[in-house]
């Protein structure tokens, strides 16, 4: 019997949900895939949870290892720019990949729907580097969250399916507009 890889195992595990959803997707039809015994499967995961969630997350590190590999603190003359980029770079990536592969992105989607966290690990994340990009350095990464949470409609999966509007990249432009005050702290404080 051959031996597998991970990447080989989460590569049958995406065709496996591809063509029969995560509900009626069994181990089995991942081994069989893969050409190994379910018990073969069973000593790299030990339920079919597990081997799922393990693809989920080795395909979000692949979706969004751009935005993370573009985490750099801009000269200030570059800043705005430079944030605009980026979001734009996770806007584009994640509507690209989500909408080329639907049933991921419906697992994905699945499973944001049983967390129980409102701010997810990648939004923190991604907050991160928003602040990272333009030198803030804000308690709890506040300022990189509102900004986020401003363009969720062009990233998030539970959007996709509008992602196919003419107008997704004028929405974008226009988020920005109206962002660019708080982007450059001249919002008056109240």
């Amino acid at each position: 019997m051959a031996k597998v890889t991970n990447n080989e195992i989460f590569a049958a595990a995406r065709k496996t949900l591809e063509a029969k959803g995560y509900e009626k997707a069994r181990l089995a039809d991942v081994a069989r895939a893969l050409n190994i015994t379910s018990a073969a499967l069973y000593k790299h995961f030990e339920n079919k949870e597990a081997l799922f969630d393990e693809t989920l997350t080795h395909w979000l590190d692949e979706v969004d290892e751009p935005m993370l590999a573009a985490d750099m603190r801009a000269p200030e003359e570059e800043r705005e720019q430079a944030l605009h980029n980026w979001l734009w770079l996770l806007a584009t990536r994640r509507r690209e990949v989500f909408l080329a592969e639907p049933a991921m992105r419906a697992f994905y989607s699945k499973r944001l729907s049983y967390s129980d966290q409102l701010l997810s690990e990648q939004m923190m994340q991604f907050a991160k580097i928003v602040e990272n990009i333009m030198a803030w350095d804000t308690f709890r990464h506040q300022r990189g969250i509102m900004i986020l949470q401003t363009f969720t409609y062009l990233y998030h999966p539970f959007f996709a399916d509008c992602w196919e509007d003419p107008l997704y990249k004028p929405l974008f432009e226009s988020n920005w507009m109206e962002l660019l005050p708080v982007i450059r702290g001249t919002v008056d404080s109240l």
